[in-house]
Order: C-alpha cells, then sequence, then structure tokens
C-alpha cells in the first residue's frame, strides 16, 4: 500500500474559486513571516501546449527553534496551488516545496551569494542534484545548509524501498488528470539547521506535462521571505 504521507496535505483534480477546503490559522510568533503574496506563471511548451500555475492564500510562520540554537529556525507553511493545462496535454504532476539559503539573496531565476557576484540558477529543475552550491533535495522535516548553499525541501518524496519491484510505489509529486489540478498544504513543517548569519526560502512549485510530441517542466518561485 501507499504510504499515508500527511493530513495536512491535499490534492484536488479542478480547484476552482472559493475552496471549501480552510487553512488553520497560525499563531504570530517571533520572527513570523506572515501572508505572501504568492505568484503567478504561464508558459507554453515546445509543442505550444500553454501551463499555467498559481500560488495563492500563501502564508509562512518563522520562528526560532524550541531548543533556542542561534543556526536553528522552524518554518510553518501552508497555502493553495492551482494548475491549469490546455492543447492536447491530458493532466500532469505537480511538486510543492522550499527553496531555502544561507546567506543567499534570492533573484528572479537564480539565486547570488553577497559579495561574491553573479547569479547561480536553481530555477532550472534540472539543477536539483548537488552543485554549484547546491545540496539537492531534502525531505523529513529537516534541511541542513551552510553558508551560501541552497537546499530544495520538498513537501513529499516517498519509498517503499530501494527494492525496484517497489517501484510503482515510490510517492514523489501529486498528479491529476484533465485539464485543471491543484494541491492545498496547511502548516507544513520544515526546520532550518547550521546556517550562521542571516536565511531565506521561497515556496517553489514545478509541474511536469506530457503530450504526445512533448514533455515539459514549468516552474514558479514564489516571493522569498526572511527566516532571520
Amino acid at each position: 500500500m501507499k504510504k499515508n504521507i500527511t493530513r495536512r496535505v491535499v490534492a484536488a483534480a479542478g480547484i476552482a474559486g472559493a475552496v471549501a477546503m480552510g487553512l488553520t490559522s497560525l499563531g504570530a510568533g517571533g520572527a513570523t513571516a506572515g501572508p505572501l503574496p504568492g505568484g503567478t506563471i504561464t508558459k507554453k511548451l515546445v509543442d505550444g501546449t500553454p501551463v499555467t500555475i498559481q500560488l495563492f492564500d500563501e502564508y509562512a510562520n518563522v520562528q526560532r527553534a524550541v531548543s533556542n540554537v542561534p543556526t536553528s529556525r522552524e518554518v510553518w507553511g501552508s497555502g493553495k496551488v492551482r494548475v491549469t493545462v490546455g492543447g492536447k496535454a491530458e493532466g500532469g504532476s505537480i511538486k510543492v516545496g522550499w527553496e531555502v539559503g544561507c546567506q543567499i539573496d534570492f533573484k528572479e531565476g537564480g539565486a547570488s551569494v553577497p559579495g561574491v557576484g553573479g547569479g547561480l540558477d536553481y530555477s532550472d529543475p534540472s539543477n536539483i542534484t548537488a552543485g554549484a552550491g547546491l545540496t539537492g533535495d531534502s525531505v523529513g522535516g529537516n534541511v541542513k545548509i551552510g553558508p551560501g548553499q541552497v537546499s530544495r525541501h520538498w513537501l513529499i518524496n516517498e519509498t517503499s524501498g530501494s527494492d525496484t519491484a517497489y517501484s510503482d510505489y515510490n510517492l514523489s509529486s501529486f498528479t491529476f488528470k484533465g485539464t485543471k489540478g491543484g494541491v492545498v498544504y496547511s502548516q507544513e513543517q520544515f526546520k532550518v539547521d547550521g546556517c550562521i548569519g542571516y536565511a531565506a526560502a521561497r515556496a517553489i512549485v514545478q509541474v511536469t506535462v506530457n503530450t504526445d510530441s512533448v514533455k515539459g517542466v514549468v516552474m514558479l518561485n514564489g516571493k522569498p521571505f526572511s527566516l532571520g
């Protein structure tokens, strides 16, 4: 059986208008980021298929870790994602998470380390593997990063084991059929460890769409917010 990932994350096909899935209000804290503006992006795949991603009702509650260690922070994030595809596409998959940086200035299409100059392109989904300051994917609640490093923390990245016989039970994204799909997440937590200096994060949404002629990936970056 597939693992029960979380009761606070809901994948829904055809999310539209006012969704009857309210998000629990998050309490105020020491370094609360509060409401965030989300974002919208529309891209056309090489065969002309339009893909629109909307991130809305985004909220982040940022606090020092319970241990009160200066190099640690805790974040609780909430939001809603709506995806619309056109053309001959019939469905796709959605990955939602956060890009977290230690002493990193996030910019449109990439990030830079203050005082170093030049941009590090972390916007390309193919750059998820480690290298050039990108520490790779993380799951399970903890993100360990040092100065000048960026890591991606996804809501889900579960597997039933290393045995290839269980490959059908791997779960790393939410799938949908038809022209619309979405994800609602509430108070999903991740923890940042080992960051000496300031830290920042931004929501990321990665949508993969297949048509008869192309497999396309579209990435939406939310607005960066400080983790203190």
